[in-house]
Order: structure tokens, then sequence, then C-alpha cells
């Protein structure tokens, strides 16, 4: 399954790791990581994905009823290509220095 999810509900530690109880009675697990441990116990919002029957990857997780925090996320394709714009102005200036010197 495909597409972003918003859920709301209360993050509790399990057996398999953390999962999320939601207002209408669902039971998601999430994944194990420090930003979502860090808020076990307490309510929230979660945006992510589904995965499998009732796994949940989250791209954003936050306190409930609080402002959605902005995402930051490095683009790897706009690092690459800055790189290669970076690289390929080097070896421009360098072949122009060493043909004039």
């Amino acid at each position: 399954m495909s597409g972003t999810t918003h859920l709301t509900g209360v993050v509790e530690r399990a057996a398999n790791g953390p999962v999320l109880r939601t207002d209408g009675g669902g039971s998601w697990e999430l994944d194990n990581t420090r930003q979502v441990r860090r808020f076990i116990g307490s309510r929230v919002e979660v945006v992510g994905e589904r995965s499998g029957f009732n796994g949940f990857a989250c791209n954003q997780i936050w306190p409930a009823g609080q402002p959605r925090p902005t995402a930051f996320k490095l683009r790897l394709e706009f690092l690459l290509a800055a790189a290669f714009a970076a690289y390929g102005l080097y070896a421009t200036v360098g072949g122009v220095v060493s043909a004039l010197g």
C-alpha cells in the first residue's frame, strides 16, 4: 500500500517495539527509531505510510495538538548535482589556469 496517512494516538511499548494506539481503537506497529522511542507514553500525531498489515513507516512524529514541524530532508539528488557542478567548475578553471601558465 502506498500514500501518506496522518494518524493520532498514544505511543506504547510492546514486545515487538513501539505501537501507536489510535483514537479509533486501531493499533499500528511503528518503526523502532530513536525519534519514535522518545515519544513512548505520549499522545502524538504521525505522518507516514502503511507497510504490511499493521506496520507504519513514520516520516514525521510530533506531540498531538502542536503545529506540525517543518520537515528538513537533505535531498541526495540535489547534493550530487551540486557536487558535479562544483567539480565541473573546478576542472574548467584548473584547465584555463594550466593553459595560460
